[in-house]
């Protein structure tokens, strides 16, 4: 973790805000928060515009170089668009104004990324390895053929942000340890990067809107344990496709076998089938090739520990490289642990005499334990162990 407050002021004539004020607003009961949007007074808006002139970046796109960034505008901004202004903004949260025909609504061009702020025991606020999302926002954005956004840019945006909402970090509650672990809490930092200008026709977008902004949730998936579904009727990725990206595109595929494993049905011969009783939480992917190794979830990595005591994770061209996964896996090499990437088949994660437990990782998902895992009609328990502090 680094400090997210420690970085000196930036001086008054290199932050340009919009007319509105700054303002703050009731904040929600940490108490009894969600993984939802909560609305925070502030947010961060860049935006880039390129030329009309046809001799302009004729060589565009070209995603391996760092594109020129302008920023938000003011309120004399011209109908047509956006003007371009040389400063930052830290704006009020506010709604976005959208032509009906924005790339990123019809054609997927967006890509977005997750980062925490947290109150330390210190008492210090402090962001989770931002630097990581920063590049790995940039490998997206050049996917998808849109400019990459400088990770100095990046790094400032969601350090302003996370400052202007600063009253909306959840505390630490060092008196109730207990409490801390069944409801861990944090400022979910959301930066988003989509093209914004309007088009008919799949090509890459000429604007692009990168914004930033933060909402107070709680943990996403339940701190006692996870129940999962391995499906064999959806994939999540395939080889050669955005599998290995934070794009918007991954995400909505995900949708409906989420929704009916939470019902608890399965997608069989191309039907929805009802295999259990009680729902699962979330659904585990296998590869889209031989359908017997796997993959991740929509929004979290999995890994498991062998019986022998070894951390093994899938290695995979279509698993996104997760920041809490590398995280985890660092920390358990410090700890003496052997660590695997390897592809790991279903019947060794089936098997108990193979895997003695499993969780999933992700900047949502934390690091949560799975207690049961169905598949072919077989279900397996895990036994967790006691949770100490460390």
């Amino acid at each position: 973790m680094i400090p997210a407050l420690q970085r000196p002021e930036a001086p008054a004539e290199k932050t340009r805000t919009m007319s509105l004020p700054i303002r703050k607003l009731s904040l929600p009961d940490f108490d009894h928060l969600m993984f939802d949007v909560y609305r925070t007074a502030n947010m961060y808006l860049a935006c880039h515009v390129t030329s009309d002139d046809p001799d302009e970046g004729k060589h565009w796109p070209n995603p391996c170089l760092d594109i020129g960034w302008e920023f938000y505008y003011s309120d004399d901004c011209p109908e047509n668009g956006w003007r371009s202004v040389a400063n930052k903004a830290l704006v009020p949260m506010q709604h976005l104004s959208l032509h009906p025909a924005t790339c990123a609504l019809h054609y997927g061009a967006a890509a977005f990324e997750g980062t925490k702020a947290f109150i330390s025991a210190k008492k210090r606020v402090v962001l989770f390895r931002p630097e990581m999302n920063a590049r790995r926002l940039q490998k997206s954005a050049a996917r998808v053929l849109m400019p990459k956004v400088p990770i100095e840019m990046f790094l400032e945006g969601v350090t302003e942000t996370v400052r202007a909402n600063r009253e909306a970090i959840p505390p630490y509650r060092e008196e109730n340890w207990a409490w801390q672990t069944r409801n861990p809490q944090c400022l979910y930092v959301r930066p988003l990067l989509m093209g914004h200008g309007p088009q008919l026709g799949v090509r890459p977008a000429k604007d692009h809107l990168f914004l930033i902004y933060a909402s107070p949730v709680r943990s996403y998936y339940p701190v006692e344990g996870m129940s999962v579904l391995i499906t064999r009727g959806f994939h999540r990725a395939a080889p050669g496709g955005t599998g290995n990206t934070k794009t918007a595109s991954n995400y909505v595929s995900g949708l409906l076998p989420t929704q009916l494993a939470r019902r608890g049905y399965d997608w069989v011969e191309g039907k929805p089938v009802q295999v259990s009783d009680k729902p699962f939480n979330d659904v585990l992917y296998l590869d889209a090739v031989h359908n017997q190794y796997i993959e991740e979830f929509s929004g979290a990595t999995f890994l498991a520990v062998s019986t022998e005591g070894k951390l093994i994770t899938p290695q995979s061209d279509t698993i996104l490289p997760g920041v809490t996964r590398d995280s985890v896996m660092i920390l358990a090499q410090a700890l003496g642990i052997s660590v695997e990437q390897r592809p790991l088949h279903v019947d060794e994660v089936m098997d108990e005499k193979r895997i003695a437990e499993v969780f999933c990782a992700g900047n949502a998902a934390v690091v949560t334990p799975i207690v049961s895992i169905y598949y072919g009609g077989k279900t397996r328990k895990f036994q967790l162990e006691k949770l100490h502090t460390t």
